[in-house]
């Protein structure tokens, strides 16, 4: 463990006492005898407030029962090229009948939760020609509707219509040096659209996120985006040699190399997961086949976004209404039966119940197993305990 989160250095001794099996009072022994007396205050302190918050029973969430997010891949067109494209689509101009989509949001609606949402990605969603219609027609049923674009197709003539149809726009930028930003997404002046848009869009009170894909060619300026565009919501997720991606492999972090990457940043606060759940809560899997579901342009269903392969289809919904395949789909069932002490990268660690076991994604693309740890395990516990640290951390000042 690198511990690039900031602790004290009381309490960073504090951590290497805890062996599992002391009890407080010869933890407090131990810091008396073997603990500089500087740091002695600091690290009791830490260790007594652990204990006091440590839980005495675990409680273990149920997974949901209903799906709450739907995601639809409306075409493969797009009018970029990322040179690191995960889907690899073909380009073709095939879309799904508007009907058949209002029939399957329509079905998504009878197996979903209380606020439902859609998330229209593609290729470039805005290159399907009914769009609005079948927005609208999701709004009219009370579904959230995100959309997920390149954003070079929005402009000051028709924000407005984007900002009133869509609750959140995701946008996709990758550095503020619009030559490294328009090479790896493959479209020249897409720097400049996106820089266009992002107030058009911010003057009709609409919800906007920018997502950047984390290459060698551009991490030296992911705090630039943040710092250029205060006033948008930020994320980011590390590239994967897959698709598109496996011909420049070369632009791609090993697990390893990001998480030194990241130590050496000034403002690491940008990459903390921004919640945890409850101390003493078993977390649940990643949403693939629970709360996620995912449709691709031929109107295949997949478990999520990101598991668009002939391994994990579940259905067609030409054939088989979204509700049918949801309720008999062998592939989807054995996600929802999936439990981290099933995994094999996971079930020994110590902090599975926590983190879950990541990404199913991750895991199959990079390590050809669906069942195995998430590619950027590492990276994903710096996370968990950087979090955990900032926890009692507010615990010790209350």
């Amino acid at each position: 463990m690198n511990f690039w989160f900031k602790l004290s250095p009381g309490q960073l001794l504090a951590l290497k006492l805890l062996d599992g099996k002391t009890t407080v009072r010869e933890l407090i022994y131990k810091i008396d005898t073997c603990i500089p007396q500087s740091l002695q205050k600091t690290c009791i302190q830490f260790i007594e407030s652990l204990a006091s918050n440590y839980p005495s029973e675990s409680l273990e969430l149920a997974k949901p029962e209903l799906v709450s997010t739907i995601y639809f891949v409306l075409t493969s067109e797009c009018n970029s090229r990322c040179v690191y494209c995960f889907r690899d689509l073909d380009g073709s101009s095939a879309y799904l009948d508007k009907n058949l989509i209002k029939d399957t949001i329509l079905s998504f609606k009878k197996i979903s939760t209380e606020n439902p949402t859609i998330v229209y990605t593609g290729g470039e969603p805005c290159l399907f020609p009914n769009l609005m219609d079948i927005v609208n027609y999701a709004k009219e049923i009370n579904i959230e509707n995100t959309l997920q674009t390149n954003g070079s197709m929005i402009n000051q003539e028709n924000a407005q219509l984007y900002a009133d149809t869509f609750d959140t726009i995701q946008i996709s930028l990758d550095s503020t040096n619009e030559e490294i930003n328009d090479w790896l997404r493959g479209k020249k002046g897409h720097y400049k659209a996106v820089s266009e848009a992002i107030p058009s869009l911010l003057k009709h009170n609409v919800k906007v996120r920018l997502a950047a894909t984390i290459t060698k060619k551009n991490f030296n300026d992911i705090l630039n985006i943040k710092k250029n565009f205060p006033d948008v919501e930020f994320q980011f997720t590390p590239m994967l040699q897959i698709g598109k991606g496996k011909k420049y492999s070369w632009l791609a972090f090993s697990p390893e190399e990001f998480l030194e990457h990241i130590a050496n940043l000034p403002h690491k606060d940008y990459f903390a997961v921004d919640s945890l759940v409850k101390f003493g809560t078993k977390s649940q899997m990643c949403g693939a086949g629970t709360s996620v579901l995912s449709i691709s342009e031929k109107g295949d269903v997949y478990p999520c976004q990101m598991l668009h392969h002939p391994d994990f289809c579940c259905g067609n919904i030409k054939t088989s209404s979204l509700e049918t395949i949801y309720h008999t789909s062998e592939t989807i069932s054995k996600f929802r039966n999936l439990k981290v002490d099933m995994l094999d990268g996971c079930k020994d660690c110590d902090i599975r119940y926590i983190c879950a076991g990541g990404c199913r994604a991750n895991a199959f693309w990079m390590n050809h197993d669906v069942l195995d740890k998430d590619y950027f395990c590492q990276y994903n516990k710096e996370l968990y305990f950087y979090n955990m640290a900032n926890m009692f951390t507010e615990v010790n000042i209350n």
